[in-house]
């Protein structure tokens, strides 16, 4: 087990994001064309303002989730590592004749990096002070050894955190060398993205599933007008058409992460088990997308894989100290 696991209640960590994917969108048109393509109030973005949204398809289906940054000329477009080839071939498939839009791939040349846990704010304040402290969209703008540094809050660490991003990889290194955090590992990463019940790309976010139901409600926006998916996201909202939604599961026992589940009541499909993982703090835990007949807190299901069965109980996100398996049983 990692080291940092043990002390992972207290800590708070740095993750590059470098290799995450970083364009370049410019041009009159590339506001509307990302208003276009995303959930979010693009249009209503500022000069050195920030939002996160979901890539969606005409059946608002997700593709991803993208950070977009407005600069002073052009927007940053960050997307999921594992999106990072998708993106362009998508977003140029929207672009009409005659707009004037230019999406560059300018990956490795944005350093990256995350800061995320209990003490983020305080680490981030070395650079700015409590009232220059970026809001959630606001983006701020210093300089560190004569580089350009943009800072921005993000929920795309867990528990949200800060992100810095700079040009230099000389600057990223003395950020790094200056909070003197430990870097958070992989496996690490994945246990607190789970108990903060944080959805990722090819596991939570895919086409089997609308933004609704994997809790991204903060990334929509009801009153930007016309986009792709536009009226199906509406009409599910208004209709309260969602089938399922995005909840924590704490399990009687170990699931292999790389098990074919069956999640199941009374015989029926209950839901579908998306990542599972073992927490020093809250045993073991998975994430999953329940119907909604199932979804309500405290409701046992259970967990069939490899010939194995096992319960599991429907809990709220995040996890927290009372949603134990032991504690509810006992009850």
């Amino acid at each position: 087990m990692s080291l940092l696991i043990e002390n992972i209640m207290k800590s708070t960590f740095t993750r590059s994001l470098s290799h995450f994917g970083h364009f370049r969108v410019s041009g009159k048109d590339a506001a509307a064309l990302l208003h276009h393509l995303t959930t979010n109030d693009i249009n209503s973005l500022q000069p050195y303002q920030s939002c996160e949204a979901v890539l969606v398809t005409g059946k608002a289906r997700c593709l991803d989730i993208l950070t977009i940054l407005r600069l002073e000329t052009d927007f940053l477009v960050i997307t999921s590592p594992n999106r990072r080839d998708m993106f362009a071939p998508h977003a140029n498939g929207f672009i009409v004749f005659r707009q004037d839009v230019k999406i560059e791939d300018i990956t490795g040349q944005i350093y990256s990096i995350g800061v995320f846990g209990a003490e983020a704010r305080d680490m981030v304040s070395a650079y700015l002070s409590p009232k220059t402290l970026p809001e959630k969209t606001q983006i701020a703008q210093i300089q560190i050894n004569d580089a350009p540094v943009d800072v921005l809050r993000t929920e795309r660490l867990p528990g949200g955190g800060f992100q810095f991003l700079t040009p230099s990889t000389e600057t990223a290194q003395q950020i790094q060398a200056d909070v003197k955090l430990p870097q958070c590992d992989n496996q690490t990463y994945n246990i607190l993205r789970v108990e903060a019940g944080m959805p990722v790309a090819g596991l939570e976010i895919s086409e089997a599933h609308n933004p609704w139901e994997a809790n991204l409600d903060d990334m929509i926006s009801l009153h930007k007008g016309c986009y792709n998916g536009q009226e199906i996201i509406a009409r599910l909202n208004t209709y309260e058409k969602v089938k399922q939604h995005l909840k924590g599961l704490k399990l009687s026992g170990p699931v292999p992460s790389n098990a074919e589940t069956a999640l199941q009541s009374g015989g029926k499909t209950a839901g579908e088990i998306t990542s599972v993982v073992h927490s020093p703090r809250f045993g073991n835990i998975a994430l999953a997308y329940i119907k909604k007949n199932y979804e309500q807190t405290g409701t046992v299901l259970k967990v069939l894989f490899a010939g194995e069965e096992l319960e599991a109980e429907v809990v709220d996100l995040p996890f927290h100290e009372e949603s134990t398996f032991k504690k509810q049983k006992e009850v």
